[in-house]
């Protein structure tokens, strides 16, 4: 038995290449080479295949990742948030539909579908229950940072879909990881949570089209990048015609919203320069803008903040909704808190008076050392010392004599020391003039 097939050489028989003729040497080579590439792409799928499934290992990271993410978001952390996007598991099924979509595998169509819905929906509810009973629901930086996807976010996601199907068929595993930071998806899904559990609809639509938009664009560009490296059947031109086709149309409605955003943002921006650029012109040469804030509602901007001021300017709100009006053709709701800021006089005041609060809290902590250090041992009683704070002066009242030879020696060395350690003071031994021991004794004033 030869195991033929209809159509195909026998065993026996000299393969023919396309043009008919035997096969030669060099057509082995080629055909050898060949089956080298058609093994190492079963390879990388077959990789691909394995990041995609469900299992307790994809399940659990993706627990722990929606933990950091969620936590990173809560504290405004952006380093905890890029900690996150490395543990996440969610790119493995993302490739995998892309490769299941350019190779027309259904089953790893479907694998990675089941494995992308059932992270998606462990994330979220980690997210729900972590910020349920957090303390801390305010709304951070990071927040609102994937609350407005827009169609910057889509050119990100494409370019790091590209990068990542290179780094597979590489197996350039560190590019991966500079995928799995630029292309945030774990983020966005903390995010639909913190929406559910505040009741802010617009923070869980804003980070589910985030979501939606790297995971759609990921996946695209997986697919396109491995048709071109020739993974999948020989479709007809029609066939890839349509295939591109529908990426094409999908990215294009997808763009839609995300061009609206957009535009909205750079609509904000070029107001806030506006009012910034305005406010600066009506204010004095020496005030200043503390705080401002300017956003848009509906076809209204509406601005808040604070300025510091030499002088109150009456009509300063009327003038500045006037300039947006004629500027932006705008309705302008505009609150600008005015707050005297201090001249140059009272701050000069004010520094000379720490200073002064400062030098008599140094000196009060130096007498109370150097009274310390002359009574240590109980050689020199508290009565017998004098302090003159105000002239930086100590009077040790002694009478030699009747100290005797050791206890005298031992009590000039503890005023050595004590010298020593205070050399900006005079300690000295004797006794005042009973003018200047009713001075030294009088309490000091500034």
């Amino acid at each position: 038995m030869t195991g033929d097939r209809p159509g195909m050489p026998g065993l026996g028989d000299a393969p023919f290449n396309a043009g008919g003729r035997r096969a030669t040497r060099n057509d082995d080579h080629h055909e050898a080479v060949g089956g080298d590439d058609a093994l190492d792409r079963s390879l990388i799928l077959a990789s691909v295949a394995r990041d995609a499934r469900l299992d307790k290992k994809f399940l659990l990271l993706i627990i722990l990742a929606a933990a950091i993410a969620t936590l990173g978001l809560l504290q405004s952390s952006t380093a905890v948030v890029i900690g996150a996007m490395l543990v996440s598991p969610l790119m493995g099924p993302i490739m995998g539909l892309g490769f299941g979509l350019a190779t027309i595998e259904s089953s790893l169509i479907k694998r990675s579908l089941v494995t992308l819905a059932a992270g998606m929906a462990v994330a979220v509810v980690v997210a729900m229950l972590i910020i349920w009973v957090s303390p801390i629901q305010d709304v951070t930086a990071e927040l609102r940072a994937r609350t407005q996807p827009t169609l910057l976010d889509l050119g990100v996601a494409v370019v790091g879909g590209i990068a990542g199907v290179y780094a597979i068929m590489r197996k350039l595993s560190g590019v991966m990881v500079g995928v799995a930071i630029a292309t945030a998806l774990v983020p966005p899904l903390s995010t639909v949570g913190f929406g559910l559990v505040t009741g802010r609809p617009d923070f869980a639509l804003g980070a589910a089209l985030l979501f939606l938009t790297n995971t759609l664009a990921i996946a695209f560009a997986a697919t396109i990048v491995a048709r071109l490296n020739h993974f999948g059947p020989s479709l007809t031109p029609q066939h890839t015609a349509m295939q591109v086709v529908g990426i094409v149309v999908t990215l294009g409605i997808l763009s839609i919203p995300l061009a609206l955003s957009l535009n909205d943002i750079a609509r904000e921006i070029r107001a806030r320069t506006m009012v910034q650029s305005e406010l600066d012109r009506m204010l004095g040469a020496s005030d200043r803008i503390d705080s401002l804030n300017v956003r848009l509602d509906g076809d209204t901007v509406a601005v808040d903040g604070v300025v510091l001021v030499d002088h109150y300017a009456g009509r300063l709100n009327n003038a500045l909704a006037e300039a947006v009006r004629r500027d932006l053709d705008r309705n302008a709701r505009i609150s600008i808190v005015q707050l005297r800021q201090q001249t140059n006089a009272a701050v000069q005041f004010e520094e000379r008076l720490n200073q002064r609060l400062a030098a008599l809290e140094r000196r009060d902590e130096d007498s109370r050392a150097i009274l310390a250090e002359l009574t240590v041992g109980a050689l020199v009683s508290r009565e017998a010392i004098l302090v003159d704070g105000q002239a930086r002066r100590v009077v040790v009242r002694r009478d030699r004599e009747d100290e005797g030879e050791q206890v005298a020696a031992a009590i000039d060395r503890i005023m050595a020391s004590a010298q020593a350690a205070h050399p900006q003071w005079l300690i000295q031994n004797g006794a005042l003039s009973d003018a200047a021991v009713e001075e030294a004794a009088a309490p000091a004033t500034p």
